[in-house]
Formats: structure tokens, C-alpha cells, sequence
């Protein structure tokens, strides 16, 4: 008996379906589990509110990070100011330049055991040292200034986040 006799046998060209009145039917699929539209907006709804606090913890962090370079590098150019001091009996001028080009660039002294300082080119604008928000520090010493709170020696500070002068208060970063 032939594969068309037996009902197995293929449409024209022997693809396709059976053509045998006798073919069997496919089985009914059983009905797929699919998600609603209202838990597809639920899911969306926690991803959302999970990113926006990660996000939020990424900025606080950020700022903090921000605060902690700012007051790391007051405390190490006190220490570098100090060394100049100590070497060159005097404090350097007032003055961000200033202060940047006495702590890193040999004046010929011979009193002079630099560099106390090396600053990246990143943190430099104009020769100045610009604080974590690119504000430029403020140096005033007794050298060519009138230091308000560290009168005998040198005020320095940051005006801090909101880059405007609190006079040492609110967000400012002080030396004192």
C-alpha cells in the first residue's frame, strides 16, 4: 500500500498538509500565561521607584565626596604652607596664584626646599587652585593681606557648594 493510500501523503509536491480527508487534526494548545497590563504597570512602577533612589544615593554620595576633596586639600596646603614657613620665615602672599606658584615653582632661594605642593593641571585654572564646585580658593595670609580669623598667619577657604561667600559659615570650607 502507497503512503497515499494510507492517508500520509502530502499536497502537491509532498509539502504542505495532508490532503487525505482522514488526517488527523492538531490537539488545541492550552491557553499561555501572559502578564496583564496592570502588573506590566506595577513592575514598571517598582523599577522606577528603585532607580530614582539609587540615583538619589549616587548624588548624596557624590556631595560628599565633593565636601571631603574640598576640606582634603585645605588640610594639605596648610601642612604645605607650613613647610614654607618654617623654611622661608614668612608666609606666602596673599592670593590663590600666589599661593599656588610659592608652594610648586622654585623662586632661586636658597632658603627654598620645594616643591611643598604639586597641583594637576586639572585642578588649575589661570594659575589658580580651584576648589571641588571650580571656584578658586581664597588665600589671604599676613603676607600682603589682613587674615580676619587666623590673624598671625592665613585664612584659607572654600565657598563651598553654593560657590557664594557665607563668610565662613553655612556650606563654606574653612581653615579655622
Amino acid at each position: 500500500m502507497s503512503r497515499q493510500q494510507r492517508g500520509m501523503g502530502h499536497g502537491v509536491g509532498g509539502r504542505g498538509r495532508s490532503t487525505s480527508p482522514c488526517s488527523p487534526r492538531p490537539a488545541p494548545r492550552a491557553p499561555t500565561r501572559s502578564f496583564t497590563l496592570v502588573e506590566l504597570l506595577v513592575v514598571i512602577a517598582i523599577l522606577g521607584i528603585l532607580i530614582s533612589l539609587v540615583t538619589a544615593g549616587a548624588q548624596a554620595a557624590r556631595r560628599r565626596g565633593a565636601v571631603t576633596k574640598a576640606k582634603s586639600t585645605i588640610s594639605a596646603i596648610e601642612t604645605a604652607v607650613a613647610m614654607y614657613s618654617g623654611d622661608m620665615g614668612e608666609y606666602p602672599a596673599s592670593g590663590n596664584a600666589s599661593l599656588v606658584q610659592a608652594l610648586q615653582d622654585d623662586p632661586k632661594n636658597v632658603d627654598w626646599q620645594g616643591p611643598y605642593m604639586e597641583f594637576k593641571q586639572d585642578d588649575l585654572k589661570d594659575g589658580q587652585l580651584l576648589d571641588s564646585w571650580g571656584n578658586p580658593y581664597v588665600y589671604v595670609s599676613v603676607n600682603g593681606g589682613a587674615p580676619k580669623h587666623r590673624e598671625h598667619s592665613f585664612d584659607l577657604y572654600s565657598f563651598g557648594p553654593n560657590g557664594q561667600d557665607d563668610q565662613g559659615t553655612g556650606d563654606d570650607l574653612v581653615n579655622w
